[in-house]
Formats: C-alpha cells, sequence, structure tokens
C-alpha cells in the first residue's frame, strides 16, 4: 500500500497544486519592516557623508524619515507583500513594495519640501539597503518554515521520508551540494579539460587575454588620454581580473540548466550544482591568472606586503558568494525566458562603466561616489583596490555593500532557483 503525503490545503484564488510561501504574520512583518526601514535610511545618509557632513545633513533625514518608511510600509501593503502568495511570487512583490515605496515618498518629499538639506544618493542608497533586507529576513524565515514542516511530516510518517522535501531549504541543498561534491568537481575539471583540449600552449592562454586588455587599456590611458598615474597597470589588473571572474561566470551561467536538457532528464542530482559549477570554474582560472600576475606585478612596482592583504581571502569569498547568487537567478530566469543572454550582454556593457576598474572612485565626483559603489560588483573592486593598490584597510562602507550584496545576492537567487526548480524540464 503506497501512503501519500498529508495534501497542501489551498487558499481561495491560487491554483491548485501551487507551492505556498510560509508568510509570516502579518503584524510581526509590518514591524519588522518597519524597523528595518528605519535603520537601512539612517545607514544610508551614514553610507554617503562622514564627521561633520553627516550631522549638517542628519536633521534633513530625521524630517523625512517618517516619510520613506511610511511610503514604504504602504507600498508593500498595497503589493499583497503581507498576504499568502505563491512561493515565487513573493520575491517580486517584496521587492516591488520597497522600491516603489521609496520612489514614491521621494517623489512626495520633492512636492512637499524639496531637496533641501536631504542627499538623493541616500535615496538610492536606502532602496538598496532596504530591499535587500526584506528579502533577506523573509527568506531566513522561509528557511526555517520548511524545516519544520519537514520535521513535523518525518514525525508523523515515522520511518516515510517525503523524497520532495528533501531540497527545499537553501540548508538542505547546501548539504546535498557536499554529497555530490564528486560530481560538482568532475563537472569543473570536465570543462578545464574541455577548454584546454587540443591546445599547446594551454593555460598559457588563459592569461593572454587579461595581458592583452590591460596592453589595450595602458596604451588607451596613458598614450591617448594622457593619464600618468603611477602603478596605473597594476591598478587596472586589480579590476579587470575581479571583474572578468564575474562577467564570465554570469555569461557561462544562463547555459547552465538550458544547455544540459539531456543531463537532466536522465539524472537525478541537485540541480544547483550545474550553475555552481560554471563559478567555480571561472573561479579556478581567476586563482590561477592572480597567482601570476599578483606576484609579478608587486615585484615590478615595488609593492611591499601589507597587513590588510590578508583580508583578500575574506572579501575574495564574499565575492564567490555574490557571484554564486547571480549565476542560480540567471541560471532560473533563462530556463524560462532565453532573452535573458542577450539582456545580459547589454547589462555587464553597462556595469563595467559604473564599477571602478579604469578610472579610480576617488576622481569621480563625491555626489556619484555612491552609487558607483553600490553598483553589483564595485564594493568588491574597491576592496581589491584598498587592499593591494593603496594597501590600507577597506572602508566600513565598502564592508556593509559588499556583505549586503553577497548575502542578498545568494539568498534571492537560491530561493528563486529552488522555487521554479521543478519545472525546469518542462521548459528544455
Amino acid at each position: 500500500m503506497t501512503i501519500q503525503p498529508p495534501p497542501l490545503v489551498e487558499p481561495p484564488g491560487l491554483p491548485v497544486g501551487t507551492a505556498q510561501f510560509n508568510r509570516p504574520p502579518w503584524l510581526l512583518a509590518v514591524v519588522v519592516d518597519g524597523a528595518l526601514g528605519v535603520l537601512a535610511y539612517l545607514a544610508s545618509y551614514w553610507l554617503r557623508f562622514s564627521g561633520e557632513h553627516l550631522a549638517e545633513f542628519l536633521p534633513g533625514a530625521w524630517r523625512t524619515l517618517p516619510f520613506v518608511v511610511g511610503g514604504q510600509l504602504i507600498a508593500l501593503m498595497a503589493a499583497q507583500a503581507y498576504a499568502r502568495m505563491p512561493r515565487a511570487s513573493w520575491l517580486v512583490r517584496v521587492t516591488a513594495g520597497a522600491v516603489g515605496g521609496t520612489l514614491a515618498a521621494v517623489a512626495a518629499i520633492a512636492i512637499i519640501t524639496g531637496f533641501e538639506g536631504l542627499s538623493r544618493a541616500a535615496f538610492l542608497a536606502d532602496a538598496l539597503l532596504f530591499t535587500l533586507t526584506a528579502l533577506i529576513w523573509r527568506g531566513i524565515y522561509v528557511l526555517n518554515a520548511r524545516s519544520r514542516r519537514r520535521a513535523e511530516m518525518a514525525a508523523t510518517d515515522g520511518d516515510l521520508v517525503d523524497r520532495a522535501l528533501e531540497l527545499t531549504t537553501i540548508r538542505s541543498v547546501i548539504l546535498s551540494l557536499y554529497g555530490y561534491r564528486e560530481l560538482l568537481k568532475n563537472l569543473v575539471f570536465k570543462d578545464l579539460k574541455l577548454k584546454y583540449r587540443g591546445s599547446v600552449f594551454g593555460f598559457l592562454w588563459s592569461l593572454a587575454n587579461p595581458l592583452l586588455m590591460i596592453v589595450v587599456y595602458t596604451l588607451a590611458f596613458t598614450f591617448i588620454l594622457g593619464i600618468r598615474s603611477e602603478g596605473f597597470v597594476f591598478y587596472l589588473m586589480l579590476g579587470l581580473l575581479s571583474w572578468t571572474f564575474f562577467a564570465n561566470s554570469a555569461g557561462m551561467s544562463t547555459g547552465a540548466i538550458v544547455d544540459n536538457a539531456g543531463l537532466l532528464k536522465s539524472v537525478l542530482f541537485p540541480r544547483a550544482i550545474l550553475p555552481i559549477a560554471t563559478v567555480l570554474f571561472n573561479l579556478a582560472q581567476y586563482l590561477l591568472t592572480v597567482a601570476v600576475f599578483l606576484p609579478a606585478m608587486m615585484l615590478w612596482y615595488r609593492v611591499p606586503l601589507s597587513p590588510p592583504m590578508v583580508l583578500f581571502p575574506v572579501f575574495l569569498a564574499l565575492h564567490v558568494l555574490f557571484t554564486v547568487g547571480v549565476a542560480l537567478l540567471l541560471a532560473t530566469a533563462t530556463a524560462f525566458f532565453r532573452d535573458v543572454r542577450h539582456l545580459l550582454e547589454v547589462t555587464l556593457a553597462v556595469l563595467f562603466w559604473t564599477t571602478p576598474i579604469v578610472y579610480e572612485l576617488r576622481n569621480v565626483p563625491e555626489r556619484i561616489q555612491l552609487p558607483i559603489l553600490l553598483s553589483p560588483v564595485s564594493s568588491f573592486v574597491v576592496a581589491y583596490q584598498q587592499i593591494f593598490y593603496y594597501r590600507v584597510w577597506p572602508d566600513p562602507t565598502v564592508w556593509l555593500i559588499a556583505g549586503a550584496h553577497a548575502v542578498g545576492a545568494f539568498v534571492i537567487g537560491a530561493l528563486l532557483f529552488l522555487a521554479f526548480e521543478h519545472r525546469f524540464t518542462e521548459q528544455l
């Protein structure tokens, strides 16, 4: 006799079989969002200003705080972010409510009081920080709720295990990835072998591309534009290599699902392995390239070792976590919309110039330094530059933005991937 798991009770208005988001109590959600809204708005001014400038603009921040937080909460309610909804829908609703509420509040402030004593860049930072924190805490709640549900069903069914629930949380997927670590390692080594198979120079070709780009940019900025900054090639290399790791990982992740249809339909394994393998493949190339270029450039420009350099593995880990989250998101989106590949090419071209790679952040006008630092990859690039080029400890602003981007991208990408994973084979 086959014992079926208890049916999922669907609320009215939702299609049968739609997996539900385990929403927190609405009053708790409103209180948490309100508190996060206050913290995000004040943190955005702390990121934008420092010292006496912060004291100058803080009264304006306190004056407009109720407008911003109130607008965000009202927009979240209007987007039905506190209602029970399909598992993937809440990501879109919370994002739309957080961003839309901030924009509505900015419009109201501009009409009522104007921007005197306020910072436009701080509003942008607030929208990003509040959106990330609102999604992250809900994601954590989802994970805990699913873990409790799985434990309750295991206790009810005794020795019976519902296999469909085993890969519904980030924790379970991470554990399963460890169990399938041999498959993950084989996928990475397979890509490395295929890339250099039949090549006479092998790995040297991976060094040729960044070397060529460094030569091109050096000629363009040094001899054409007349920029004579000392050690500019070293500065350029730090940003260019880290950007290449992210851009190549993002580009390859779009085909992680759609290009492996045969494997997905014939073998049962955690699907997240495929986009993660693309990131690890590019990480291996990045580390090999850095192991060659970084010591050589430090010797050439006589850059001494300094204590801040010990933080390189920390920011690299955050960089990898962020890239994995983006890879999971892009792999999921491309499975349903093939145009994502073409849209990504345009997006990467824009992001490259909003990342301080070929220019120094301190040379940018102060009013747009924070928006540039909020660009997805900027905080990691700036951290590498501060560690190796300027040989200083990374700024608190860089720490905060890098951590928020890494955790936010990973949680959002993983939850979106888990929400649609069961539909991948239908799209192939």
